[in-house]
């Protein structure tokens, strides 16, 4: 029978039916009763839209936007988009506007992408269109009053990446009050629509104790509903929670089997294997795994395990030492930036070690790291500015200001309780406990304990 549909179909598309070529295209597109054919889905689509059929021309222009039975072609989309929307499609707006507004987009034009979206909010109140007017605002146009006000429309309106991105923005304060109810309130309702980012924040808030009693098996079970959902990095946190046992029972041969298979792909994965597998925990120590996991990323570009291996190839840790090729190694990551290989080039030239000394370089070198969010160049530094010595004149200024580029790129914990204890001290600013608060609250979240000093400041706070 349902060849008999198909047949009857393809009869009547043959002799011009736009409907019937319409369906037909849907009909390969998705291997309805046919053999899934892109091409032929394609075809029939061209077809179809070349006679005027509205929704074949917004679809021919998804097969060119996404290369789906032909190559990518990003002028010939935006004319069959532009094509349905003068012909009032009302399916084609979220498309165009995600076509003029991508950053790498050979036809980009913001403006038109905005106006686009705004028409397919005022059309449909499409939350989808608001939600990418959200992001235009704050990513493109810097306005943050805007952005906002869209984003919670298209939350309101149902777009889980909104709820997500509201999530984010009240969990540390950006453009909102910071307030975890608030955080926990758009994750949740994100989550029961499966949306598994959303699953996987919640993870981290029954994780770290944000908002929410610290459970990790609860995190777990999470982490696992996220992964089901195809979020890739809850995947990767279960194998290494297999590793050591977090909200579950540990199970590190299991473990160290998935890791593998995901590190063939994953040179994060690799660089973090071959860590363990070194001299981290959880793992059987394996030197010549961990060696080849750890060459394996490098070779494919990943900054941290190049570095890796230059510090060893510097102390001469599982392998003969030699400062030379450990040097070629810093050098090396450097390129793709990484603050760590900045650091220790900085170090190196400040203290004239296998490079000349040169303590003007080696402060620039360090600073850049700190900048970048290496915690162990910022707090160096701020001791040092805190201190003052011989190659550093004291200012605690500088080390408040040291400090401060560090978190604006990496929240470490360490580095914001640094930062708490000085700004509630009025070192090199002025004493703000309120602010200091602020900062020991976000360094408990990033895994540093401030408990009795959060209590005492709340118990200064009150008694003035």
């Amino acid at each position: 029978m349902a060849d008999l549909e198909v047949e009857m179909l393809r009869s009547r598309a043959r002799k011009g039916d736009l409907e019937a070529q319409f369906d037909l295209a849907l009909r390969y597109s998705d291997g309805l009763g046919v053999p899934e054919s892109a091409s032929t889905a394609f075809r029939w689509l061209e077809r179809a839209a070349g006679e005027g059929h509205v929704d074949a021309m917004a679809a021919l222009g998804r097969c060119y936007h996404g290369g789906l039975g032909v190559d990518v072609d990003e002028a010939a989309a935006l004319s069959w988009y532009e094509r349905a929307f003068d012909a009032g499609s009302d399916d084609v707006h979220l498309d165009l506007g995600q076509l003029l507004s991508g950053a790498d987009s050979e036809v980009r034009d913001v403006p038109r992408a905005v106006q686009v979206l705004e028409e397919g909010w005022e059309r449909h109140e499409d939350a989808a269109c608001a939600g990418l007017l959200g992001e235009l605002h704050e990513e493109e146009l810097g306005d943050e009053e805007a952005a906002l006000r869209w984003l919670r429309l298209a939350a309101d309106g149902g777009d889980t990446s909104a709820m997500v991105t509201l999530g984010y923005r009240h969990r540390f304060g950006e453009g909102v009050p910071q307030d975890l109810q608030e955080m926990l309130r758009w994750y949740r309702t994100a989550a029961a629509e499966e949306d598994p980012t959303a699953i996987a924040n919640l993870a981290i808030c029954y994780q770290n104790g944000e908002g929410v009693r610290e459970d990790e098996t609860r995190a777990y079970t999470l982490r696992e509903q996220a992964a089901s959902l195809g979020h890739a990095g809850s995947e990767i946190w279960l194998a290494f929670a297999m590793v050591d046992g977090t909200g579950c029972e540990p199970d590190p041969a299991a473990a160290r089997v998935l890791l593998e298979d995901l590190a063939e792909n994953n040179s994060e994965v690799a660089h973090d294997l071959a860590d363990r597998l070194l001299d981290g925990p959880g793992l059987e120590h394996d030197q010549d795994a961990g060696l080849k996991w750890m060459r394996r990323a490098a070779a494919r570009g990943h900054a941290s395990a190049i570095t890796y291996l230059g510090v060893l190839y510097w102390y001469g840790k599982f392998v003969d030492e030699d400062r030379a090729r450990a040097m070629e190694f810093y050098r090396q990551a450097m390129e793709f930036g990484d603050p760590y290989a900045v650091a220790n080039v900085g170090f190196a030239t400040l203290e004239g070690d296998g490079v000349e000394r040169d303590v003007e370089r080696g402060l620039t070198l360090v600073k850049s790291s700190a900048g970048r969010g290496n915690a162990h160049a910022a707090l160096w530094l701020c001791d040092r500015f805190l201190e003052g010595g011989p190659d550093i004149q004291r200012d605690e200024a500088e080390a408040i200001r040291v400090l401060e580029s560090c978190v604006a790129e990496e929240e470490d914990g360490e580095v914001l309780y640094r930062l708490a204890e000085l700004v509630g001290e009025g070192r090199g600013v002025e004493p703000d406990l309120e602010r200091a608060l602020q900062l020991f609250e976000l360094a408990s979240i990033n895994g540093k304990d401030t408990r009795l000093e959060r209590a005492k400041l709340r118990r200064q706070l009150r008694d003035q």
